[in-house]
């Protein structure tokens, strides 16, 4: 049986100003499983605190919740992972999260940086066989 591949641009090479937040989710409930990939960029002039990836996922339910950060509740977001930036300029930090069919939802979030913006990235690719 043949695997088909989808990819998704869930953040595609946007800018998170100093202080902002900038999340995207997606619903893997339908998919065998797939791979999360994220990317800081500093610029010419490094943030003064890093911009912090985190991946979040939610577990099934009736609909997917809105981008938000973690929660207490059954049906809120729980952080997976996280990973840091740094501070020194023109730096690129990657990550990668590998998830299965036990996934429903899953959300990026970038955050944190302060005194200067950062550029961010983030994409799946999901699997089906």
């Amino acid at each position: 049986m043949p695997k088909t591949l989808v990819g998704t641009a869930l953040v595609s090479s946007a800018a998170n100003t100093a202080g902002s937040t900038v999340r995207a989710r997606v619903s893997v409930d339908a998919v065998d499983g797939g791979m999360i990939t994220m990317r800081i960029t500093n610029g010419g002039t490094g943030p003064t605190l890093p911009c912090t990836g985190r991946v979040f996922i939610a577990h099934k339910q009736a609909s997917m919740p809105a981008t938000a950060g973690e929660g207490t509740g059954d049906g809120a977001w729980k952080q997976v992972a996280e990973f840091g930036g740094g501070s020194v300029a023109s730096v690129s930090t990657r990550f990668a999260y590998r998830f299965g069919p036990e996934v429903a939802y899953a959300q990026v979030e970038f955050t944190g940086n302060t005194g200067q913006s950062v550029t961010v990235e983030a994409h799946v690719t999901t699997f089906v066989f």
